[in-house]
């Protein structure tokens, strides 16, 4: 299940939003203020942000460029909301200058944000990643599209980050120590607490039936095919 993280200060259209989110099967996350939305982008690791420009106590372009600057934030896609009054050309390149991906107008139209949202989810894939399908066992993943599948039966479709722990699961004939997840997936930045709560919310994607797959071991973690 993607994560959304909405930043919005209207609390008519974060509630609009959240409730179309969920009803897509998305987790939805909220923030009044930029500031907050800031602080939630760096605990939560949302796989997309929704972001207004205009925003109390810290405006949508400082968030932008805060995020951008920040080496666990850096990839996560955004999609600027905005009303300004300004000629729809200058918005766009600036938005675009700061490195992100998309922005809609106000009013925003569902339709039209829940299609932009999965097709940037569907995107937002590691570069590292060969075109092929890899399995082990009955576990079998699709790289192109992030998906796993459990005896031929699609089970999930993972954010880019619980994707790549899986990824190195796959591949490995046994154990994959902690340190070494850390540095391929990480790198520098990440820590034990990362890479906990990816595997937790990883297993979770997998559902109470199929989670004991992925097995805590001394040193590190197991996919058991």
């Amino acid at each position: 299940m993607a994560r959304i993280l909405c930043v919005e200060d209207d609390a008519d259209i974060q509630h609009l939003l959240s409730l179309a989110f969920q009803n897509e099967g998305y987790e939805a996350h909220y923030a009044f203020t930029g500031k907050e939305g800031y602080e939630k982008a760096l605990s939560l690791n949302p796989d997309l942000i929704l972001l207004d420009l205009m925003l109390p106590v810290m405006n949508g372009v400082e968030v932008i460029r805060l995020l951008k600057q920040h080496k666990k934030a850096r990839d996560i896609p955004i999609i600027v909301m905005t009303g300004y009054p300004m000629d729809p050309n200058f918005v766009e390149s600036t938005i675009r200058s700061l490195g992100v991906l998309e922005y809609i107008r106000k009013p925003v139209h569902l339709q039209e944000l829940m299609s932009l949202t999965r097709r940037i989810l569907s995107h937002h894939i590691p570069r590292t990643f060969p075109s092929l399908k890899l399995h082990k066992g009955a576990v079998r993943i699709d790289p192109k599209f992030r998906t796993v599948w459990i005896h031929d039966k699609l089970v999930a479709t993972l954010a880019p980050k619980r994707f790549e722990v899986l990824f190195s699961l796959v591949q490995a004939q046994g154990e994959v120590r902690c340190e070494e997840l850390l540095k391929k997936i990480w790198g520098l930045g990440g820590t034990k607490n990362d890479l906990e709560k990816a595997v937790q919310r990883l297993r979770e994607d997998l559902g109470p039936g199929e989670s004991h797959r992925i097995k805590t071991t001394p040193n590190g973690y197991e996919l058991i095919g």
